[in-house]
């Protein structure tokens, strides 16, 4: 089985990828108006008698007609800045309970939320719930309205994430993308039906994770977030992308050359790196995301993207090999291991747990970000990146549970 570059989840197989190396307010702008109609004298040249009179007649009648033009502008212009005054406020919310804003994906685990909420480690959440569909619409047959108002009861801001992700195969499908960013036309009606679902849904954004692109959409891929981010900023809500890990343009396979980060990060609010995943069947046994790599990520995104906009993906997700096979690892398999196994503990460079044991003759290896090993990912990021936005987790529900104060500790 395929495992998503987010972690393991079965229902959710993505894209494996091999390591690197192998709040922006939309601008309005006012339309010009000419200071005198046509075919109207201007001051001081109305002219004598009946000419003049004539003249003055029109002038009276153009004053008429641009009345109600004015009230047009005048509303319009209101109507601008009632959105971009609703924009830059959930912009300055950005990190309402400490100086860097923390963040995870969730499919709508309440456990974990509270866990978070406790631990005063959450500001925002993003719930995995929209899909892309090639007609252009969306579906979200997983959607949870309580808890949407449960994340808002604990001020938890919401994000949707979008992804074009199939739940009649279990994969993510690149005739999605593909139907969709064919033409102007099929991009603006896809717009409109996020857009729509967003103000349905009432969410504060969307946070764009489409996984299955080619190398060749990498213009009309960019160009379909742009055209979103537009639309949600003139509505008043947030967007972000996420984007796999790289540390040069364009990238070693279609994944990351599908993304041009320049572009993205010029139209998004938060440009999402998924810095984990580093290890897995391609690989000898191995960290998922050692802080020495995600450093040169980071290294690199700074010179695309504005800082202030990086936020740096955080793996709540293990892995365990057994020769060349692999299965992705969750804290209460971690505690599962210890109990039954008796492994034998160790830790390298990158500070994450490793076990090693024998289960039915077989020799295992596994790797787990403890909170330990968070601790020391969040180090790097602080002395070595002490200008990027925050860090956003894959996923809730996976996480050893300490995690949450030393993201606490850290970062608020």
């Amino acid at each position: 089985m395929e495992w998503s570059v987010h972690g393991a989840y079965p229902r959710r197989p993505r894209g494996q990828h091999a390591p690197a190396g192998a709040p922006r307010v939309g601008r309005f702008h006012r339309r010009p108006v000419r200071r005198h109609d046509e075919g109207v004298a201007t001051r001081g040249r109305e002219g004598n008698g009946d000419d003049g009179e004539a003249r003055r007649a029109t002038r009276r009648h153009s004053r008429r007609r641009r009345a109600p033009a004015l009230v047009v502008i005048i509303v319009v212009g209101l109507a601008a800045v009632a959105a971009a005054f609703a924009l830059a406020s959930a912009l300055e919310d950005e990190r309402p309970h400490g100086p860097y804003l923390i963040g995870a994906w969730t499919f709508g685990d309440r456990g974990s939320l509270q866990r978070a909420v406790d631990a005063g480690a959450i500001d925002e959440v993003s719930v995995d719930w929209l899909q892309s569909r090639a007609d252009g619409s969306v579906a979200a047959p997983k959607a949870d309205a309580d808890f949407i108002a449960e994340a808002r009861k604990r001020d938890c801001r919401v994000i949707v994430t979008l992804t074009d992700y199939d739940e009649a195969t279990h994969q993510f499908d690149p005739a999605i993308a593909a139907a969709i960013l064919a033409t102007a036309e099929t991009r603006r009606r896809h717009v409109a039906a996020v857009a729509d679902w967003c103000r349905d849904n009432d969410v504060d954004g969307v946070d764009v994770d489409w996984e299955a692109l080619t190398a060749g959409q990498r213009k009309s891929y960019a160009t379909f977030v742009e055209e979103l981010a537009r639309r949600l900023h003139r509505d008043g809500r947030l967007i972000a992308v996420d984007v796999y890990p790289k540390t040069r343009e364009p990238g070693g396979w279609d994944g990351p050359r599908a993304q041009d980060w320049r572009r993205l990060g010029k139209a998004v609010d938060q440009f999402r790196i998924m810095t984990y995943n580093y290890s897995g069947s391609w690989s000898a046994p191995g960290p998922l995301s050692p802080p020495a790599w995600m450093d040169e990520v980071l290294d690199f995104a700074e010179t695309q993207v504005k800082p202030r906009k990086i936020v740096m993906g955080v793996g709540f997700y293990g892995r365990d090999w057994r020769g060349a096979q692999t299965t992705d690892l969750v804290w209460a398999d971690v505690e599962r291991i210890r109990s039954a196994d008796k492994p034998r503990a160790a830790r390298g460079p990158s500070a994450e747990l490793m076990l090693s044991y024998s289960r039915d003759g077989a020799e295992h290896i596994a790797f787990f970000p403890d909170a330990k090993a968070i601790d020391a990912k969040l180090l790097m990021m602080l002395e070595r990146h002490p200008h990027i936005r925050g860090v956003y987790c894959w996923i809730m529900g996976q996480e050893d549970p300490a995690a949450w104060k030393v993201l606490r500790k850290r970062l608020h």
